[in-house]
Formats: structure tokens, C-alpha cells, sequence
């Protein structure tokens, strides 16, 4: 049997030599090719029965009469052909909720970071002013009279809520099935239909979505203009959730209290984003997943998964080609 890794997306998202060696430690009598270029995973595709990687083309798979199964090391799946897949009947497995508490963690520390004008106290630190009479005429709500909607209740999301309600925030959360609304800290469920109403509410736009078509731009201008000028957005899930370019003009008229961003549309950053230099916001480089060693738990998924597999038992975190997550 041929496994067939291909997870090598510079700078930071290429499997480690290590777990390579781990994987084939744990697998003995397992054919494991590791590769690091798209043609050499184009060749080698033919053999193979499994896929670990996180992107792969229509015409790689064409290529791959044999492939049985496919996971990714990532949450995401966009880069993998999920029709074609589908289509094979060949199913795919991602890494959803194995770094669930840390993003969480992550999007609770931008939240309050903002809160607390740490955006301002930068500003102030690297110009040598002392900022205290302008910092201290904002208001800051108490956190139990904060309101957070938190967009997409899947591991991440409940955990989030989790967090926020342990603190007095009280925690609105949207999801797509309305049905599982006993979710540990949330006080009402709401579809994505009721976003526009509940946004007004809102002191703080948690988002936890995957990307879909149908959340495409989930915040776009017309959703930003609803909110209350002293809110924040947090976003950890996708960058093309946001309309990058609605939220720069809305942070810089002033018409939102802030945003702290760990994702973007396009990654890097581009030098000439206008999100470098918004007022009222924290970035950061897509690393909140990451906490020292973001490849072992993934990579025990993996495993864990293998033997589900080899054992013919249903695989976990199975991906739902319809919903593309």
C-alpha cells in the first residue's frame, strides 16, 4: 500500500522530516512517499491509495486511478477537488477541532486586547507619548454588558463561547443547523438568515465560519454599516469571509470600534493593504493555531484515522463535499 504525502506550502505549512519519519515509523510495510513539488506528486499520484495533502488538482486526481482516500492537515479543504471527489466516491477527512482551543484562546485575546486599547497603546509606545488623557476618556462596557455573535458554532466556535460566556459576555451564535441550539454558553441560536438583525446588538463579531459560497464576503459593506460604531470584529477563520476593503474604510471613518485579524485574503499580507496601517486594529500572520507544535496532534489524527481506515470502521471528521467542511 502506497501513502502519498504532499504537504509542502511555504513558509509554514509543509509537514516537518520528522513527522514524516513518525508516520513511517507507525506504519511499517507502508510504501510512504513524501514530496515536495507538484510535479513530482503528479508522477508518483498513480500509486498511490492514500493522500495526505492539503491541495491537489483535477488533473493530479486524473492520475489516481487507485486513491481511496484523502485527508488534510488542515481545517480548510478549498484546495482539494471535492466534486471530483465526491464523484469517485473517495472520501476526505480534515484536522477540524484538533487546534480548536487554541484559536479560540487566540480570538479571545484579540477581542480583549481591543477592548483595552492595546491597538492605541502601541501606537503611543512606539511614538514616546504618554497616552493616558486620550486612552482614558474611551468607554470600555464591562464584559457583562458585552454582547458577542459569534458566526459558526463548530468546535472553535463552542469553544470560544465557552470562554467569552465564563467571563459575563453573553454569547448569540449563528449556525446552519438552528436544530443543535443546546450549545454550553450560548444564550440563542440563529441561522445565517438573521444576521442582519442581529448585528445591530452585537459589541463584538466573533467569526468562526468555514468559507462556502454562501459565506462568501459574510461581511460585506452593507453588514458593516449595521453595526454599532464601538464594535469589534475578530477573525480567525477564513480571510475571504470579510470584504477587506469595506472593513479598511469603516475603521478608518471611524464607523467601527476595531478588528483584530489573523486571516486575509490573500496571505502574505500584501505590502500595500490598507489593513497595515487601520487604526484600532490588531494582526496577526495566521498563527492562531499555532502553540509550539501545531503538526504532532494533527499528525495523530492521521494515524488514529489510518488504522479506522485499514480496520474498515467510519472515519472521523469526515467532510461533507456539499458543504465543502
Amino acid at each position: 500500500m502506497r501513502l502519498l504525502i504532499h504537504i509542502h506550502d511555504l513558509p509554514m505549512w509543509s509537514l516537518p522530516s520528522a513527522q514524516v519519519h513518525r508516520i513511517r515509523q507507525a506504519l511499517p510495510g507502508v510504501d510512504v512517499a513524501d514530496v515536495r513539488d507538484d510535479a513530482q506528486a503528479g508522477a508518483l499520484m498513480a500509486d498511490a491509495d492514500v493522500a495526505l495533502a492539503t491541495r491537489m488538482s483535477d488533473a493530479t486526481l486524473a492520475t489516481a486511478p487507485g486513491i481511496r482516500w484523502v485527508h488534510s492537515t488542515a481545517v480548510g479543504v478549498g484546495g482539494l477537488p471535492l466534486a471530483t471527489l465526491a464523484a469517485r466516491g473517495i472520501p476526505v477527512t480534515n484536522t477540524r477541532s484538533v487546534h480548536a482551543d487554541t484559536i479560540a484562546e487566540h480570538a479571545l485575546a484579540l477581542l480583549l486586547g481591543l477592548r483595552r486599547q492595546f491597538p492605541a497603546a502601541a501606537f503611543h509606545r512606539a511614538a514616546r507619548t504618554w497616552g493616558q488623557r486620550e486612552m482614558s476618556i474611551v468607554t470600555v462596557p464591562r464584559l457583562e454588558a458585552t454582547t458577542v455573535l459569534v458566526l459558526g458554532l463548530g468546535a472553535i466556535g463552542e469553544r470560544f463561547a465557552t470562554f467569552a460566556s465564563s467571563l459575563g459576555m453573553s454569547v448569540i451564535g449563528i449556525r446552519r443547523d438552528v436544530s443543535r441550539s443546546n450549545v454550553p454558553g450560548v444564550v440563542r441560536v440563529a441561522s445565517l438568515s438573521a444576521l442582519r438583525d442581529l448585528l445591530p446588538t452585537a459589541d463584538a463579531v466573533v467569526i468562526a465560519l468555514p468559507h462556502t459560497p454562501e459565506t462568501h464576503h459574510v461581511l460585506g459593506a452593507a453588514e458593516l454599516a449595521l453595526m454599532k460604531p464601538s464594535a469589534v470584529v475578530i477573525n480567525v477563520a477564513r480571510g475571504t469571509l470579510i470584504d477587506e476593503a469595506a472593513l479598511a474604510d469603516a475603521l478608518v471613518t471611524g464607523r467601527l470600534g476595531g478588528a483584530g485579524l489573523d486571516v486575509f485574503t490573500r496571505e502574505p499580507l500584501a505590502a500595500d493593504s490598507p489593513l497595515w496601517t487601520t487604526p484600532r486594529t490588531i494582526l496577526t500572520p495566521h498563527t492562531s493555531a499555532f502553540n509550539g507544535d501545531y503538526w504532532t496532534p494533527a499528525v495523530d489524527l492521521f494515524l488514529a484515522n489510518w488504522h479506522r481506515f485499514i480496520a474498515g470502521e467510519p472515519l472521523q471528521n469526515r467532510v461533507d463535499p456539499s458543504r465543502g467542511y
